[in-house]
Parts: structure tokens; C-alpha cells; sequence
């Protein structure tokens, strides 16, 4: 066994599949009508028999994402999507490895549609993090570590948190400066839901765990392109209104075992207008490394917050819900009179809850709000 064979199974649990492991899920899978079911589900034409032969023809991550995926998020974007416009990925450089930070509106899309833009313009792949809170089942856990994904621990007690943030930042660098392969992770934990994108400053304090004691140069390894996404109709806006209403007025939300699912499927299905994804590198000369560590860290973690503010792309919807917010006028040259009349109507079919309602209006305001910051 070699050194990078000893290595790859210290992060099994975090780790994508090895060969053995993807060959033994591919025909476990084959075998469980939960799956086919679900395969069926977004493919319907598609017989049993033909889910089977399409799992017997995949022999790698990359196989299962073009045979499963690539075909769900092209039909996605031709149902649900006005135009998909990419800005910057000319600029990455297809040889290098790069760890893409995106702020995270939706738990499938943002990630998905970032994998359907490499495909199509040649470049591979990323690894992709995903939270343990949502694998739920077997079906789900073999399916997300097909689709190259590796696993962030959320759940345990402080010293187990932190270990898992340990083992994550050291699997994170591995990957990218050993394996060489490019990953994507969030900038926080869960989905953006009030339309405000902040990077977690645990975040950064994780990246830099494995680093030495230069963080400037901690940080260059990691080759970070910040990639922003901008919906002009926000994925489960509605859900994420009421979440936050929820958690106000009672101080806290529980959610169902497979709620998670229902809001990837209904963000794969809903309208979303426009969308636009903005890749931009993360400029490390402009950070100041000569602070405290505490400092350093806030210092990144506003330079990836400045960057996705300037990236990202405002929408109609966002200049409408901003002046029906604070009762102006100011972006009407953003929209027609018809338009506020038809976001009003969006706004009520989604909830006659005024509260709602206003929680559902700064989701889409507030993105105009760090953008004039």
C-alpha cells in the first residue's frame, strides 16, 4: 500500500469513494428499487431495466455524474431557467486545482450548475462538500459519494467539532495539492435564507487548521475562486421565509427526516428567471496577513464577502422588493409598472402572511443593500 493509499483511508469517512468502493455502491444500487424509483422520477421514460444498464455502465464518479446528473440539471435548466450566464470561468485556469467558495442559496443547484458549467466548457469535475445532516438513508449516502462528494460533520460535541474541522481542513488541502482535484464547499453552514451572504469566519479558521504558520501562504495553496450565483427567483424562497419567521416567534425549527429532499426536488422544479454564476479569484495580495490570527481570519472572510457583493448579479425582483421595502422609487428604471404589479402577486401566492411576506421582500432586498455598501 503507498503513502497516498494510507492517507486516502484516514479520511474514508470524509473522502469520495475509492474504485472498490464506487464498483460495490453501483451494484447495490442496482438492487434497490428506492433508488430506481427515484431515478424514474426525474426520468420517466426510462424502464427499470434501463436504469440498471445505465448504473452497469458507469465505472467511476465521473461516469455516474454524466450518466445521472449531467442529463437532470441540462433538463432543469431548459424547464426552469430563462438563461444560465457564466462570468469568469475563461479567466480560471483549466491546470490548476482550485477550492471554489460560493455563497449557497440552494442545497443542489448551486453546486449542480457549477458542475454542468465545468463539464461543458472542459474542465473536470470538483469534489463536493456536503453537510452529514443530510444524508438521511443508504440510498442518499451511496448516492451523494458517487456524485463525488465528501462529507463535513456538523453534529457532536465541541471536541468532536473540532477534530472534524481538523481532519476536514487537512483532507481539503490533501485533495487539492495531492490528489489533485479541485473542490467546491459553501461559504456557511445551510443555505443563505434572508438573502444576506455572509462568510463563516469558522469557515476560514478551518481552511487555515492545516496550514503552517504562514497564513499567507496557508492560504495561496488553497488557489480559492470565490464563485457567486444569482437567482432572479430565489430557490424555496418561500420555505426559507418561513423558517426564519418560525424560528423567531418560537426559537427554533425542526425539520422533517426528509425535508432536506423535498427542498432539493422543489429547487430543481421551481421557476428561477435568470440565473448567473460570477467566478472570480480570490485576491491574497489585497489581505493584510500582519495581524493576530483573529484579524487575518475577519480580514478574509470581508474579502470574500466583498467579492461575492460585487459579483453579485441584481435582478429586477431585487430593485422591486428594495423599493417596496423602503416605500421609494429609487431603481424604477430597473422595472415597469407591470412588473411590480406581477412580483406583488408572486409575493401574495406565496404567502398572505404579512410577515412572511416582508421576510420573503428583504430576502430579495438585501442583496441590493451590500451591494450599496
Amino acid at each position: 500500500m503507498t503513502i497516498k493509499d494510507n492517507v486516502l483511508n484516514m479520511f474514508e469517512s470524509i473522502a469520495p469513494y475509492n474504485q472498490q468502493q464506487i464498483e460495490e455502491a453501483l451494484v447495490w444500487l442496482s438492487h434497490n428499487e428506492k433508488f430506481i424509483a427515484g431515478v424514474k422520477y426525474f426520468y420517466p421514460s426510462w424502464s427499470n431495466e434501463k436504469v440498471v444498464e445505465k448504473l452497469n455502465s458507469c465505472n467511476s464518479c465521473a461516469d455516474f455524474q454524466v450518466t445521472f446528473i449531467e442529463p437532470m440539471i441540462k433538463s432543469l435548466i431548459e424547464k426552469s431557467i430563462d438563461d444560465l450566464t457564466i462570468i469568469g470561468l475563461d479567466t480560471i485556469d483549466k491546470k490548476d486545482n482550485h477550492l471554489y467558495i460560493s455563497n449557497h442559496r440552494d442545497i443542489f443547484l448551486d453546486s449542480g450548475l457549477l458542475q454542468y458549467s465545468l463539464y461543458h466548457r472542459g474542465y473536470p469535475f470538483t469534489e463536493i462538500s456536503l453537510g452529514d445532516n443530510l444524508i438521511v438513508d443508504d440510498v442518499i449516502q451511496r448516492v451523494s459519494k458517487l456524485n463525488n462528494m465528501f462529507t463535513v460533520y456538523r453534529r457532536g460535541t465541541k471536541l468532536q467539532l473540532l477534530q472534524n474541522a481538523k481532519n476536514l481542513s487537512t483532507y481539503l488541502r490533501f485533495a487539492l495539492t495531492e490528489k489533485k482535484v479541485s473542490s467546491w464547499i459553501a461559504q456557511g453552514n445551510g443555505r443563505t435564507k434572508d438573502g444576506n451572504d455572509k462568510t463563516f469566519p469558522g469557515l476560514v479558521n478551518m481552511l487555515l487548521m492545516s496550514g503552517k504558520n504562514d497564513l499567507k501562504g496557508a492560504l495561496e495553496d488553497l488557489n480559492i475562486v470565490v464563485s457567486t450565483v444569482s437567482y432572479e427567483y430565489e430557490p424555496c424562497a418561500i420555505e426559507k421565509a418561513i423558517e426564519l419567521q418560525t424560528k423567531e416567534e418560537t426559537g427554533s425549527y425542526t425539520k422533517t427526516q426528509y425535508e432536506n429532499m423535498h427542498s432539493i426536488v422543489k429547487g430543481i422544479e421551481e421557476y428561477k428567471g435568470s440565473v448567473v454564476m460570477h467566478f472570480e479569484k480570490l485576491n491574497v495580495d489585497e489581505i493584510d496577513f500582519s495581524a493576530k490570527r483573529k484579524e487575518v481570519i475577519k480580514a478574509i472572510t470581508n474579502k470574500i464577502d466583498e467579492t461575492v457583493y460585487r459579483n453579485y448579479h441584481l435582478f429586477k425582483t431585487n430593485y422591486m422588493a428594495y423599493d417596496i421595502l423602503n416605500i421609494t422609487k429609487e431603481y424604477s428604471d430597473y422595472y415597469k409598472v407591470e412588473d411590480v404589479k406581477a412580483f406583488k402577486e408572486y409575493v401574495k401566492q406565496n404567502s398572505t402572511d404579512s410577515k412572511i411576506q416582508n421576510r420573503l421582500l428583504t430576502s430579495y432586498s438585501n442583496p441590493v443593500v451590500n451591494k450599496i455598501k
